[in-house]
């Protein structure tokens, strides 16, 4: 699918510290990264400005959260899609497993966020996935289906959606789900998204994995035809988060892939 372009999403969840923050964004300033990858850093509310002084251009900022609505009753201590662009934020990041499991958003809220930060001209990436319960009873489609079709509901333009697949099964593990679950998976969405929002969607809205992306297991999951990028959270405060950005897949890595060079923990429902 020559339409889309391989993504990296940095999470950079919790970091705490303006020195940490200021490593960070120049270690990514002076390096040498791939041009053909968009890079996305993640950053929490209270530095996003901070951030967005600091980084190039060429570098996207995402808030972590955003709230559905921009005024009204719920709405205090929520930040709304007009306050992030306001300090240079073009993406938010919703319904990450963490916010999913621990503060029980619902796939109808995150929906609706997503919507709605849409309609306020953000872009968003919204993550997606299974839990071990619903992967060992089968149920991973369906779970996914609900989700993608509570999205569906929502959001009625495409055009500026990003979706994570992130296997909650292996989260927590330090494993990686298996490249051809993860191929499963993203494959399986790719179809949905033909079958209920548009060809063209298919072919063109980017499917990131997230899930213990290293600098080691990287290269063989961007080989799966369904991955276009990474959702990076441990090591994206890390100097692996470099290699990852520049995961370029050529005939010498497709090698060096095969030969097993790359090997590194996986974990699939057979592990457990």
């Amino acid at each position: 699918m020559d339409e889309r372009k391989f993504y990296v999403v940095a999470n950079w969840k919790a970091i705490t510290g303006k020195e940490n923050i200021k490593e960070m964004c120049k270690m990514l300033s002076i390096s040498v990264l791939d041009d053909n990858t968009d890079v996305i850093v993640g950053c929490p509310f209270p530095y996003l400005q901070f951030v967005r002084q600091l980084l190039p251009e060429r570098f996207y900022l995402a808030a972590l959260n955003c709230y559905k609505e921009c005024k009204g009753a719920y709405t205090t201590g929520e930040v709304s899609p007009a306050m992030l662009k306001d300090v240079g934020v073009s993406w938010v990041l919703l319904g990450h497993s963490d916010r999913r499991s621990v503060l029980n958003e619902s796939d109808e809220l995150v929906a609706e966020k997503a919507a709605y930060a849409l309609s306020e001209g953000l872009s968003v990436i919204v993550c997606v996935g299974e839990s071990y319960d619903d992967r060992s009873a089968g149920n991973t489609e369906s779970t996914l289906a609900n989700q993608l079709c509570s999205l569906n509901k929502h959001i009625k333009h495409w055009q500026n959606v990003m979706l994570v697949y992130e296997p909650v099964w292996a989260l927590g593990s330090g494993k990686s789900a298996r490249p051809h679950n993860a191929q499963s998976v993203l494959g399986f969405i790719r179809k949905w998204l033909e079958n209920y929002v548009s060809k063209e969607m298919s072919d063109t809205v980017p499917l990131l994995y997230g899930g213990a992306v290293t600098s080691t297991n990287c290269k063989i999951l961007a080989l799966q035809p369904d991955v276009d990028g990474f959702l990076v959270g441990n090591n994206s405060t890390k100097h692996d988060l470099l290699q990852i950005i520049n995961t370029n897949i050529n005939d010498e890595d497709k090698q060096s892939v095969d030969s097993g060079e790359y090997l590194s923990p996986y974990i699939d429902i057979t592990d457990f």
